[in-house]
């Protein structure tokens, strides 16, 4: 039990880390333009996942899709917010606002929030309406005080949060949902990607040796954390989850920061109110988890109260 409570926490934290770590490998592509990029990325994501579905042997589930009118809408917006997602967040990491998109990440749980209870009308708790105004204030001061919006953590929460939440309503498997969101984009990725070769402002002339083979790692390093997370999260308590999520974000900070970024104030008064959210917003979980355990606990002995005196 132990050990295989171990490798959840080793496939979890790995996901983790490598999500964190990964602004270093798309500061590599800078060279290229970050449409470019984003297409290298939806049609080697869209190969890779075509592989596993094979060796999985999940297209059955792909072909019976066309009898399942009702997920197309859901399918497509979810298409639409992903390629957003992943194309703000490659200009971000080539285009030197790494900061952004760590904070983005700070406060992405805190905004799922509000949109599961303003959306689908879940229950939030005090602690989490709280953490939820500390950070918008700080977004909302650091406008007032400065005049700077972080428009880059804007478009990167807003959209995988909203992203999050359609996937709840998309009922293929995951792996299967995720190729055909990729896929859908594939035939505009290839036509930018020739247009951009006939016009010189693509990959040739631009890489050359190894160099091509960060390419198809755009589809690798997008398959493999996810692959990782989707494991391990099967066997992490939340409460452990919920502090695990912020070594992604944590990491990205350090990696912005040592390519040279700099912490503009605006950066520093949002961060701030972020962090401060995000103490709140875990202790919240820590408490709900909390009294979950001494619900079933004082359960528990109840039970056994019943056993004895029958």
């Amino acid at each position: 039990m132990i050990k295989g409570i171990n490798v959840y926490y080793i496939y979890f934290m790995l996901s983790q880390v490598i999500w964190g770590v990964l602004p270093a490998f798309w500061i590599l592509l800078r060279d290229l333009s970050p449409l470019y990029t984003l297409a290298s990325r939806i049609v080697w994501s869209s190969v890779l996942c075509f592989i596993l579905i094979m060796h999985k042997h999940l297209l059955s589930n792909l072909t019976g899709l066309c009898h399942q009118r009702k997920q197309w809408p859901y399918i497509a917006g979810a298409c639409l917010l992903v390629t957003i997602n992943w194309g703000a967040f490659i200009y971000a990491m080539t285009r030197g606002f790494i900061l952004q998109a760590s904070l983005a990440y700070f406060i992405n749980p805190i905004v799922v929030i509000f949109f599961g209870g303003l959306i689908f009308h879940e229950t939030i708790s005090l602690m989490q309406k709280l953490s939820m105004f500390l950070a918008a204030s700080g977004l909302v001061l650091a406008f007032c005080l400065y005049g700077q919006v972080p428009y880059l953590s804007f478009i990167i929460c807003l959209s995988w949060a909203s992203y999050s939440l359609l996937k709840k309503k998309i009922v293929l498997d995951s792996q299967v949902s995720v190729f055909i969101e990729s896929f859908s984009m594939v035939p505009l990725s290839l036509l930018f990607i020739c247009f951009s070769e006939m016009h010189g402002t693509g990959a040739i002339g631009t890489f050359h040796g190894l160099q091509w083979l960060l390419l198809p790692a755009t589809g690798i390093v997008t398959a493999i954390p996810m692959m990782l997370f989707t494991a391990g999260v099967k066997g992490v308590p939340i409460t452990v989850s919920g502090i695990l999520m912020y070594c992604s974000p944590s990491i990205t900070l350090v990696i912005g920061l040592l390519s040279g970024e700099v912490m503009t104030r605006p950066m520093l008064v949002a961060f701030i109110f972020a962090w401060i959210a995000v103490a709140i917003y875990i202790t919240g979980i820590y408490r709900t988890m909390k009294q979950i355990h001494s619900r079933e606990g004082v359960q528990a002995i109840r039970s056994h109260t019943q056993e004895i005196h029958k």
